[in-house]
C-alpha cells in the first residue's frame, strides 16, 4: 500500500500487486519488513515461494519451500526470481545496497547473503534467531531479541559476503530483561530510534532513541510512551526536517488497531502521533518504507512525498 505523508486517517492508496505464489506469514509478527535499497532504487521484502494463503510456510524446508526475495523497483515491477533453498526458518527482512547484493534475516538460520536472481545457494553470515537487517553508513546491522542481544548490532565489519562473521551488539544496549526490538532507523551515526512492540510501559515498548557518546549508546527516552501506557511499534523509518527534528513512521501492533502512525521528535518525549491509516480488515501492516518523489507519476509515488507501507494479509495479498 501507497500512502501520503500529508494526509491523516487515510483510506488504501494506490497499490503494487504481489505474485499468487509469494508470501509471508499473515499473523506472524517479524514477517514482512519493507526495506528501501541505500541507493533509493529498490524495495526489498523476505517471504515464501508458496500459494498465499498456505498454512505455516515457515515451518517447511527451504529446499522445498523456497524462501524468496521480492524486489521491487520503482516503476513498481516486482521480480522473485531470488528463491534461495538453504535459508531455514521464519523469512523475516532483506536488505540491499543497488538491488544485487542482497542479506537477509530468518529466524533460525541467522544472517545470509546472497546475490540477485540467485535460486541454489546463499553464504551464511551468522546463525542464531534474527529480526530485521539494515544498512547505515556502509555497515550491516540486524536487531534481535535473543541470545543476550535485546537491540541492535552490528554482523561482522562494513557489508560481509564471507562466512564467520560475529554478531557485535551495540554498547550500551541491552542484554536482559524484556525488551523486544524490530525495525530501526539511523538520523546520523549518533542517533539512533529504534521500535519496540512490548506493551508495557515498564517494558519500554514504542519507539526508543538512542545516543552515541564516548564509544557507548544510551537510551534518551522512549517516545510513545507516557510511563503508563504504551504504543508498540514493529515497522520504522523516518527523515530529518528542515528544522533538523526527525519525523518517524512507524507501524503499530495489532493491540493498538494497527495502524500506520508519523511522530515529530522534537527533542522530548512527549510527542504525540497522529495517525495516518488503519489496516483493512484482513490484514496487518508490518513494514514500511519512505520515498522520495519520482518525476513521473507511477503507481508508486503521489503528488509529493510519497511513504509506503506493506500489509501481510492473512486472507488476500494485495
Amino acid at each position: 500500500y501507497e500512502y501520503n505523508t500529508a494526509t491523516v486517517n487515510q483510506s488504501v492508496g494506490n497499490t503494487v500487486a504481489l505474485p499468487s505464489t509469494f508470501t509471508v506469514g499473515g499473523s506472524a509478527s517479524a514477517e514482512g519488513f519493507l526495506k528501501l535499497s541505500t541507493d533509493g532504487n529498490y524495495l526489498t521484502m523476505f517471504g515464501y515461494n508458496a500459494a498465499v494463503g498456505s498454512a505455516a510456510p515457515s515451518g517447511t524446508a527451504p529446499a522445498t519451500v523456497n524462501r524468496v526475495v521480492a524486489r521491487i523497483d520503482m516503476s513498481g515491477n516486482v521480480d522473485t526470481t531470488t528463491k534461495l533453498t538453504d535459508s531455514t526458518g521464519s523469512a523475516r527482512s532483506a536488505i540491499s545496497t543497488d538491488g544485487n547484493g542482497i542479506w537477509v534475516t530468518t529466524s533460525s538460520g541467522g544472517s545470509r547473503y546472497t546475490t540477485f536472481g540467485s535460486t541454489t545457494t546463499s553464504v551464511g553470515l551468522v546463525g542464531g534467531n534474527l529480526r530485521v537487517a539494515g544498512i547505515s553508513g556502509g555497515q550491516l546491522y540486524i536487531s534481535t531479541a535473543a541470545a543476550g542481544v535485546l537491540g541492535v548490532a552490528t554482523v561482522g565489519t562494513g557489508l560481509p559476503t564471507t562466512t564467520g562473521q560475529t554478531v557485535t551488539e551495540l554498547s550500551g544496549m541491552p542484554t536482559t530483561g524484556t525488551h523486544s526490538s524490530y525495525d530501526f532507523f539511523f538520523k546520523d551515526a549518533n542517533t539512533l530510534y529504534v521500535a519496540d512492540d512490548a506493551s508495557s510501559a515498564a517494558n519500554g515498548g514504542g519507539i526508543q532513541k538512542w545516543t552515541l557518546s564516548a564509544g557507548t549508546w544510551t537510551l534518551s527516552y522512549t517516545l510513545l510512551n507516557n510511563g503508563t501506557t504504551t504504543t508498540g511499534c514493529r515497522g520504522l523509518t523516518g527523515l530529518v526536517d528542515g528544522s533538523g527534528n526527525v519525523e518517524l513512521f512507524a507501524t503499530t501492533t495489532a493491540a493498538t488497531a494497527n495502524t500506520l502512525i508519523e511522530v515529530t521528535d522534537t527533542g522530548v518525549n512527549t510527542s504525540v502521533f497522529t495517525v495516518l491509516a488503519t489496516a483493512p480488515t484482513g490484514d496487518a501492516f508490518r513494514g514500511v518504507a519512505f520515498l522520495t518523489p519520482v518525476p513521473e507519476p507511477s503507481c508508486f509515488a503521489l503528488a509529493g512525498l510519497g511513504l509506503l507501507a506493506l500489509a501481510a494479509s492473512r486472507r488476500s495479498r494485495r
